[in-house]
């Protein structure tokens, strides 16, 4: 089972130019220019300080699917010559006065990091043992740069390579009787968990023209006496019988990376699970985190981290679905409340599964169910986590409360890990329900269905309509005086200005005001959806007229650039930046951008639901459309910013 965890081969990353190491000009750019000037709908730029909390930075993890590989691992010992890579501990120290001596040896490939903004890294282990005369201590261990070429099935104490500058590092189990405790659904919150700043040998490793190689790190501590002796996980998975910790991936020793401060990630669902050679990991559709500085380098950097509700990521339950998983339909950074830290909220249409995942961690769950039901159809389209814990979800056309979409509430207790059930605590139904949005301000929730947004209570535990807002129609030649549906697909914050919510349909994109204080749509704006009849005029889901909502005050295309951001139709997410003032966005269906296939029945092409591109407008208005392969099929994009407005 090695193979799980590790590549065995150490092949350079090639592409048509020769070796490929990503560049100063892919990694490395000027910090992003801030926003524009203030505006009711755009942010100042954020201060230095602020951007640490704002939104998240990149944060790698090595790993077979991840922009950091684990290349090889393995320990020595005084006692023999033997090959030890394949066992599941690394050995540190002396157990027995020095009679016995132990060294590990372990080796990342971080090349593609070459010339990025490294702004921490860690050596993350886990400690599955000390003796009994070290409970309740922390020994000493060094982690050394190892300055000459070694190779894991070869290596020995007697042609061991010489080490460069070290690292001092304090710590053990601190048990008063030192067991190692893995936590099944929360790997990181186990107590063998230990992270060793390694910063300056990472940044070494990948500064542009570096003399400094890369031949790994060496683990050592005091090898004469009592005291200092420590057992690891390795890169090498073992069964339960063998072992309680060194099972599962999380535990293996992980570099761990944030780069590109500032460089606020892209998280996005796709159908497209790309091969990989030997065919490890099994290709697999996942959600991926791509890095927004430099989009036009996506081609050779790719996502920089993947993520799926698999065995590897630590969700063990096959009950549910993860094997089934389609790469995830609603998908966010929030507050984890109740949970503590920042957490991934997500959901997958195809697979049912709905989770709370800890981030960056971005292993095990706090909260996870199956929303599936025989019979029913598989379209889940928009999650949302409440402070105390529970979970909202939209569904456009499952059977709610008798009718055809809506929302349900699930307890906290409904998703306990080990024991969760799928019978929702509360629903209410709304025609083509697809995402909502917790208010943090106001307690309420906002949800966008087919033809309005909806203000949401979600008092006592019940979920109720407080007041509608409908969509301007679109304009139709058919229909030319009542037009045709909006049918609505994104509902996101404006961050920046918590009173604004993006909104993407079949029409276009706009921006939603929820108090309706000022009149906010500019008739001088150019553009297909919405106009001015309709939004002047609102009409309901079957064209009669509203006349209840001034839409001038709620239906909003003041914002900055609206002109150049609201082009395209059937928008199927929008977002923006609070650091940059960027805004990225997916279109798909009748948008030129969809993927497209023959249709067998007959032979024509036609447009699919998700697209291989994310648009990204910058803040002076200019559009980019970027994507890492041609054959990525995303639904959503959104920024990960771990907040509610």
């Amino acid at each position: 089972m090695r193979h799980l965890f590790k590549r065995r081969r150490t092949t350079r990353l090639a592409t048509a130019g020769g070796v490929f190491l990503l560049a100063l000009s892919a990694l490395t750019v000027p910090r992003p220019a801030p926003a524009s000037a203030a505006s009711p709908a755009q942010a100042p730029a954020l201060s230095e300080a602020a951007l640490a909390t704002a939104t998240a930075s990149p944060y790698a993890q090595s790993g077979p699917r991840n922009l950091i590989k684990r290349l090889q691992d393995t320990y020595i010992t005084s006692a023999d010559t033997a090959d030890h890579s394949q066992g599941h501990l690394l050995h540190v120290g002396t157990a027995d006065n020095g009679a016995t001596k132990y060294r590990s040896f372990l080796r990342f490939d971080v090349s593609r990091l070459t010339g990025a903004n490294i702004s921490k890294a860690y050596l993350r282990v886990y400690n599955s043992y000390v003796p009994a005369s070290d409970c309740g201590k922390n020994p000493w261990m060094g982690v050394y740069r190892v300055a000459e070429p070694w190779d894991e099935h070869t290596i020995t104490w007697a042609n061991q390579p010489a080490v460069g500058e070290g690292i001092g590092s304090w710590f053990g189990l601190g048990h008063p009787d030192c067991p190692d405790v893995p936590n099944k659904y929360l790997p990181d919150k186990s107590n063998g968990i230990q992270r060793i700043d390694v910063t300056d040998m990472v940044k070494g490793w990948t500064r542009p023209g570096t003399t400094t190689p890369n031949y790994g790190l060496r683990l050592s501590t005091t090898e004469t006496g009592a005291g200092g002796y420590k057992d690891f996980c390795s890169m090498n998975p073992t069964t339960a019988g063998n072992d309680a910790a060194c099972t599962r991936a999380y535990f293996a020793p992980t570099l761990e990376v944030e780069f590109n401060s500032g460089s606020t990630p892209i998280i996005t669902g796709n159908e497209y699970g790309p091969p990989y050679a030997d065919g490890y990991p099994v290709a697999h559709e996942a959600l991926e985190f791509l890095d927004s500085a430099n989009p036009s380098v996506w081609p050779d950097s790719k996502p920089y981290q993947r993520w799926l509700p698999d065995a590897y990521h630590s969700v063990d339950d096959t009950s549910l679905n993860g094997a089934n998983w389609k790469g995830g339909t609603s998908h966010k950074l929030r507050p984890g409340g109740v949970y503590g830290g920042n957490v991934l909220v997500t959901g997958d249409g195809g697979s049912g599964f709905v989770g709370v995942i800890p981030y960056p961690a971005l292993s095990g769950y706090h909260w996870a169910i199956n929303v599936n039901e025989s019979g029913a159809p598989a379209d889940l389209h928009g999650v949302e986590l409440l402070p105390n814990g529970s979970v909202v979800t939209a569904f456009p056309s499952r059977t709610i409360a008798g009718a055809a979409g809506g929302l349900r509430l699930y307890s906290r207790a409904a998703g306990t890990p080990g024991a969760w059930h799928n019978t929702p605590a509360a629903e209410l139904p709304l025609p083509g329900a697809h995402e909502v949005v917790y208010d943090p301000a106001s307690g309420f929730l906002w949800a966008l269905g087919s033809h309005a947004v909806y203000k949401v209570s979600v008092a006592n535990g019940t979920l109720s309509i407080e007041d509608t807002f409908y969509l301007p129609r679109q304009t139709s030649t058919a229909h030319p005086e009542t037009g045709d549906p909006a049918y609505g697909h994104d509902l996101t914050p404006v961050y920046g200005n918590p009173d604004r919510l993006w909104v993407s349909s079949n029409g276009g994109l706009v921006q939603f005001s929820k108090s309706g204080s000022a009149v906010c749509y500019d008739t001088s704006v150019s553009q297909t959806w919405p106009v001015k009849t309709f939004v002047e005029t609102l009409r309901d889901e079957k064209g009669a007229v509203n006349t209840a909502k001034d839409g001038t005050r709620h239906w909003c295309n003041d914002y900055p650039h609206a002109q150049q951001i609201n082009t395209r139709k059937f928008v199927k997410s929008i977002g923006n930046d609070p650091v940059t003032g960027k805004v990225a966005t997916t279109c798909a269906d009748e948008c030129p951008l969809a993927n497209t296939h023959i249709d067998p029945k007959t032979g024509q092409v036609v447009r699919d639901y998700h697209t291989a591109v994310i648009e990204i407008i910058q803040p002076d208005g200019s559009r980019g459309a970027y994507q890492w392969s041609d054959n990525s099929k995303h639904y959503r994009a959104t920024w990960a910013v771990p907040s509610y407005q």
